[in-house]
């Protein structure tokens, strides 16, 4: 009997992680031309904290600055200061 070769043999399959897969729809959609704002919004829907953001945005009117100075208000924190941090 003699042994396979390498180049018969079938080559393993490669399952791209679900993250990964999002990550690159996400690239193809910016490649694409996409809407940005359209992106973010499929982003943040497709978790349970990013639904929490979107309601807290709805809830602010749409205004994502305003729902972030309330919310941290409502924590405790300076919200120029977080800013500050992130910059």
């Amino acid at each position: 009997m003699a042994a396979s070769s390498p180049a018969t043999e079938p080559a393993p399959t490669f399952q791209m992680p679900p993250q990964l897969q999002k990550m690159k729809a996400m690239m193809n959609m910016m490649r694409s031309g996409g809407n940005p704002q359209a992106m973010v919004q499929n982003m943040l829907a497709s978790s349970p904290q990013g639904s929490m953001i979107m309601n807290l945005i709805q809830q602010h009117g749409g205004d994502a600055r305003a729902a972030f100075y309330d919310l941290a208000k409502q924590k405790g924190a300076d919200p120029n200061q977080v800013l500050g941090m992130l910059k």
